[in-house]
Formats: C-alpha cells, structure tokens, sequence
C-alpha cells in the first residue's frame, strides 16, 4: 500500500519544527538529605488527587450529553508534555434520546520510566448512529426523510469491550506500542424503515478481538494543548470478527507556532484492509491511544454526520487554524478555528490514490480552552451534504 506517498504533504510542517523532546521520566519520591553535608532542596512529590464533576459534551447525531466525571490522578509537573504522571478516570452520561456510555479508563503516560500504559472498559449506546449504506457513492436524500420514515439514515449501535494497550520508548521519539482489544457490538434497526435494515435486517450482532501492532515517532512539544512538533504512526492489525481480518494504516500529524497564539495543524491518514472485516471495524481506524471514527462527525470530517462513510479502506486529511482570540494564560483561552476537512472510503474497490471521489468540506468554530484539563470545540461546517453542527471534546487531533 503506497501510504508514504499519501503523508508526504504534510511533511513539510516538519521543516520548522523543534527539535526532539526529552524522554518522559517517574515522579521521583522523597528524599532525605543530609543538610549537614548538602543544601540542596528536596525534591518534591506530587500526590494523587481526586476531582468530580458534571458537563455537557457533543453526542454520536443526537443533541448534547448530560455527562459525571470522577478523576483520580497524580498531577505531572508543570513543564511536563502531559497533564498527569497517571490517572484513574469515570465517566458516564445520557441523552434525551436514549444515547448512554459508562466508561472507566486507566492512563499512565509517565508512571513508569520508558512505559506508558492505556487501558479501557467501557458500554456505549448510540441511538442515532449513522448508517447510509457502504462505499464512497451513497448519498444522503433529506427529502426522503420524511414521519413515515424518519430513521432512513439512523440505526441503534450497542458497544460493550475493552483494550490495554502498553507503549515502550525505543530511542529518543521513537515508541513501539502493543494494542489488545475486545469489543461485542450489536447493530439494531430503529422503528420504520431503514437503509440498514435494507442491508442487514433488523439485528446484527458482531464479536471481535483484535491486536495491533504501531511504530510511533513523537516530537511534540506537548500532548494537552500541542504548539509545535510531529506525531507520526504506522501499523499493523489483525482480527477475529467474521471470518478475519487484518489492516495496514498510517496517521502522520503536524504541528506549526507560527506566531504567539496562532497554530496551524495538519492531519494525513489512510488504511486498507483485507479478509472480511466487520460492519463496525469500518468505522474506526486503531491509532495510538484513541481510535479515529471514519468517516464523519467531529473527529474525522465535521461536514458530515458520524457515520456518514464507511469501507474498507480510508484516506483522509484535515488542515485546522487555532488563533487564541482571547488567551489567559494559565486559565485557558477562547480559540477561533478555521479549518478543511477531506476524504473518501473505498468499498468493493481497491485502495489507490487518488483525488476522484474525495469529499471536501469546512467551516469555522470556537473553542473553549479550560486550565491545562479541558477542552470543548463548536464546529459549524458546510460540505456536500449541507450544513453540520458538532461539538468536540478535545482537539480534533
């Protein structure tokens, strides 16, 4: 698969970029010194926090989630490329439309030296789960959408698994990462007619447990809020559902400062896989500690809903501007973006490069930057399809 002709562009971002980030090390702990014999201070030791809290965050097509959060961690300190040496974190959270997740994730960026762990349980109903049918040509008739058949484009996704995923820090930016993962997924048709249950009847059921391999270089300057740097993966999976299936895929991401305040941030990905791979592996790629839903919604093409696109191959880039329209310092900053998004699923077709098909859209936002922990993104985009609205909880990317 020619996935490195595909990253090249984005490579120029790196032409200013700084140079190579030092390795992430342990909180020391304590030491006693002997102050007859040095002055130097100890060093000191930060202990493990509790917060909890609730907020609103942007839902699979289906209007605001009411969330709770209880995070248990051990602040990193300040200078440090992540927020956290570790954290323990709860979620749960509804929708007036019968959407719900509970979630228990495990992160340890820098708990051990040259280790950092990842770990994930989670239960997740989307009742408004995109599906249009597979392959790039499927279109979205709004006109068809009508009471006697208002879920034409909707189907029920119930997701229940976990992953553990273990990175080791090779030589300087270089990180080989070990992914294992579970996941038993049900598809359900929702009351009347349905391209879905056109396709697939009124239920399908999928179980798959997968394991991913990935080679990571990561320069950036830092993971929360990055100003300069690249963070390039490629891998390899391989999974059980159907009758198996294996996947190559590459993401590079680029970062550039190029004033106070203003980034400019560029994303490349593409994946192809091979065997017979379930209906829900085609909605994700298995990139290095968050998946990538493909192809739509707030984290992969905002022009579309999620779940607009899916196949069995994907390629994809997204060119996003953040200018702090009002910074405060350590307290956050309100953040205007401008940003494109492009890309296309490959069903019943071979992968290839190339620019026919490809689906381009963009539009604007705002983002609401909150101390060094929370970020929230507005997006308001227009594309093929029309006008999309969608909210973000983190970066795009």
């Amino acid at each position: 698969m020619r996935l490195t002709a595909l990253l090249l562009p984005a490579l120029v971002l790196a032409v200013r970029l700084s140079a190579q980030v030092p390795s992430a090390t342990d909180t020391p702990e304590p030491v006693t010194l002997d102050t007859s014999e040095t002055t130097e201070e100890p060093v000191p030791y930060s202990p493990w926090r509790t917060s909890y809290f609730p907020y609103l965050t942007g839902g699979t097509n289906d209007g605001p989630v009411v969330a709770f959060r209880v995070h248990h961690f051990q602040p990193a300190e300040y200078d440090d490329r992540v927020t956290t040496n570790a954290a323990l974190t709860a979620d749960a959270g509804i929708t007036h439309r019968g959407s719900r997740h509970v979630a228990v994730r495990f992160r340890a960026p820098q708990l051990w030296d040259n280790w950092r762990f990842n770990a994930l349980g989670a239960a997740v109903r989307e009742a408004r789960f995109g599906y249009f049918g597979l392959g790039n040509e499927t279109v979205e008739n709004d006109e068809a959408v009508t009471p006697e058949q208002p879920f034409l484009y909707r189907v029920r996704r119930v997701r229940y698994g976990g992953k553990v995923e273990a990175s080791r820090r090779l030589r300087g930016p270089w990180q080989a990462a070990l992914l294992a993962n579970v996941e038993w997924t049900r598809f359900s048709t929702l009351p009347q007619p349905s391209l879905f249950r056109s396709d697939f009847g009124t239920e399908l059921r999928e179980t798959d447990v997968s394991a991913r391999l990935a080679l990571v270089y990561d320069t950036r300057d830092n993971e929360f809020n990055t100003h300069q740097g690249l963070l390039f993966e490629a891998g390899a999976q391989v999974g059980s559902g159907n009758d198996g299936y294996t996947r190559l895929y590459g993401v590079l991401r680029g970062y550039l400062s190029v004033r106070e305040g203003t980034v400019v941030a560029a994303r490349l990905a593409a994946s192809g896989m091979g065997g017979d791979p379930t209906l829900n592996a085609r909605y994700y790629l298995p990139a290095w500690e968050n998946q990538i839903p493909v192809l739509g919604g707030q984290y992969s093409h905002r022009s579309f809903d999620t779940g607009r696109f899916a196949g069995k191959h994907v390629m994809l880039g997204n060119l996003e501007v953040r200018h702090d329209l009002l910074p405060f310092g350590d307290l956050g900053a309100i953040t205007l973006l401008g940003f494109v998004d492009a890309g296309r699923v490959f069903e019943g077709e071979s992968f290839k490069l190339t620019t026919d098909g490809v689906k381009v859209g963009g539009g604007g936002g705002v983002a609401l930057r909150i101390l060094r922990s929370s970020i929230f993104t507005f997006n308001f985009a227009g594309g093929p399809d029309g006008f999309n609205y969608s909210v973000g909880s983190g970066w795009m990317f």
